[in-house]
């Protein structure tokens, strides 16, 4: 059970108008590019929200968010870093508002991304969250990647999170407060950090994909996304989250575990490619020979590519039987 930070509280700048969300920004020593992210929340055409920035920075990020002049900005600074799961959990902590929203500091809001979410939230109170769409940036090109028009249900969306059928970014994710807070907040120690919220976020209530392209993720050489010669140890700790990933949902384990030992190989990595093959090992997440791995990697990559449409997203109740 994870347990969300106590902060120290002020008085801040009373708003005129009841809060609808608090956003959170979490940054590390990001300044070139944390002003776009602030002001593309400051100029959402949704005014009723809060900007909680964390900073746990040690270049100038301070002192440039020490100018900012908007009543809608507060800015916490954590005792020590411990990454952005923890520095969300802050901002969820400190969130005064009755949703919760997220930007990462490389990534920027467009115009609707509060208010078409927050309006979702509004009209079906059975939701406890919405994931919005985005343009992603590549080294190449910028690409929409637009989710499916579906409302999910608690253990279909569940099942469409262990199984990777729908794109999980931080930016993406609008919150009941209570329900991500009641969900023990971000798990600390991961870059899986997002979908493991999710899923535990998953049992108190329907999600709700918004197709409408409402953000931007920016794309970076030093983005913790870009890291894999760390994505081994980030599967290690997001299985010790969910064990079930070498148990009953064992394929799809063993799949991620396969993913990523097929990227180790497309690099020429050999040294990481033989330490992920022992961890994975060592921790359940390859069981049987090579064979079997790459049986259970075709089955479970088939039902993706089966079950990732719109359609199939609909028709989804829950784990099939034959997963179990």
């Amino acid at each position: 059970m994870l347990v969300l930070p106590r902060i120290r509280r002020r008085a801040f700048q009373s708003l005129s108008r009841p809060l609808r969300c608090s956003v959170v920004l979490p940054t590390y020593n990001r300044l070139a590019i944390l002003p776009r992210a602030v002001q593309s929340v400051l100029t959402q055409d949704e005014q009723d929200f809060e900007l909680i920035v964390v900073d746990d920075s040690t270049d100038d990020t301070a002192q440039w968010l020490a100018r900012q002049t908007d009543p809608r900005v507060r800015v916490i600074r954590p005792e020590q870093r411990r990454g952005v799961g923890a520095a969300r959990n802050v901002g969820i902590a400190a969130a005064r508002a009755p949703v919760v929203a997220f930007v990462d500091s490389d990534d920027w809001y467009l115009p609707q991304r509060l208010s078409r979410a927050l309006d979702a939230l509004d009209r079906e109170p059975d939701l406890v969250c919405t994931l919005s769409s985005a343009r992603k940036e590549t080294p190449n090109e910028i690409r929409p990647s637009p989710l499916p028009d579906v409302k999910l249900a608690p253990q279909a969306f569940e099942w469409a999170l262990y199984c990777d059928l729908i794109g999980v970014d931080g930016t993406s994710i609008t919150v009941r407060t209570e329900a991500a807070r009641a969900a023990g907040g971000f798990f600390e120690k991961s870059r899986t950090e997002d979908r493991e919220f999710l899923i535990r976020l998953a049992p108190h209530g329907a999600a709700r994909l918004l197709p409408q392209i409402d953000w931007e993720k920016g794309w970076s050489t030093v983005s913790l996304s870009n890291d894999w010669k760390t994505a081994g140890r980030d599967l290690l700790d997001y299985a010790k989250q969910r064990p079930e990933l070498t148990t009953r949902f064992h394929k799809i384990g063993s799949y991620l575990a396969s993913k990523i030992l097929v990227y180790d190989l497309r690099r020429g990595d050999v040294a990481t490619f033989a330490a992920d093959w022992r961890a994975f090992r060592k921790a359940g997440l390859l069981q049987g020979g090579v064979g079997r791995i790459w049986r259970e990697h075709r089955e479970v990559r088939k039902y993706r590519r089966a079950n990732s449409n719109r359609e199939a997203l609909m028709r989804l109740s829950g784990v099939p039987a034959d997963w179990v």
